[in-house]
């Protein structure tokens, strides 16, 4: 008989999973400029909140791939949101052990659409030299027949690459591609498809655009019961808050 699966893990639950694996002295005073801790904050009202109205605005208001988007907006409301999910291998139908590895701090799935999410922090900060053209593989190697997405939270381009300063995200990944593909393994993917499909993948939003588009929604947000309204307003203002204190 096949194991009835148990209840996914909270993201609160998998934030204190991250936090054991690492120095629990950088997460003082709250976890203030930690991107997981901001995600973690951000992601939980946006999952609580009603979708089309504040998810699905801010996937509108976010830059780049625009058809990929839509297929995202278009069903925003049965879509799932899954905090830390874990390692993604970039080529998931190889058996072993020694395989390339992602670790998206989301993942949003939805019957046609499959988008991961990379959030960085308010503060500047940088992409590792193969980040993201790890991220990209991983993510059209796991979308299989969905419209693949990759939403970068809090980044926009030229992105800030470690060793190398200001780049496109075509530059950035154009420059590791063969490379991480060679090394992958994933004989699925071919080098000149993925080159010519970048632009139709990412989009990116700041952390600023998105609490502006929040608070804009919360602001006409009305409805025929107080209690309702409040509640929208207290998790919509909570979005503002925490991007607030983290910068």
């Amino acid at each position: 008989m096949e194991a009835v699966p148990g209840p996914a893990m909270s993201m609160v639950g998998k934030l204190l999973e991250e936090v054991s694996w690492e120095h629990a002295t950088s997460y003082r005073q709250g976890g203030r400029g930690r991107e997981n801790v901001l995600s973690a904050e951000v992601m939980m009202a946006l999952d609580f909140l009603p979708r089309d109205r504040f998810l699905g605005a801010a996937i509108r208001a976010a830059t780049g791939a625009d058809r990929a988007r839509n297929v995202l907006i278009n069903e925003i409301e049965e879509a799932e949101l899954r905090f830390l999910p874990g390692d993604m291998t970039l080529a998931p139908n190889r058996s072993g052990k020694d395989h390339l590895v992602v670790q998206p701090d989301a993942l949003i799935t939805s019957p046609n659409s499959f988008v991961l999410v990379e959030a960085k922090r308010v503060r500047a900060s940088s992409f590792q030299p193969e980040q993201l053209a790890r991220e990209y593989v991983a993510t059209m190697a796991h979308a299989d027949n969905r419209t693949p997405l990759i939403l970068l939270l809090g980044a926009e381009p030229p992105v800030l690459v470690r060793g190398r300063g200001r780049m496109s995200i075509e530059d950035a990944i154009s420059s590791e591609l063969e490379s991480v593909l060679l090394r992958a393994n994933n004989e699925q993917l071919a080098m000149e498809g993925l080159v010519e499909r970048i632009h139709d993948v990412f989009c990116w939003i700041t952390w600023s655009e998105l609490s502006a588009v929040i608070g804009s929604q919360a602001a006409g947000f009305v409805t025929a019961d107080p209690s309702v309204d409040a509640s929208v307003q207290r998790l919509a203002n909570s979005v503002g808050s925490s991007i607030a204190w983290h910068a």
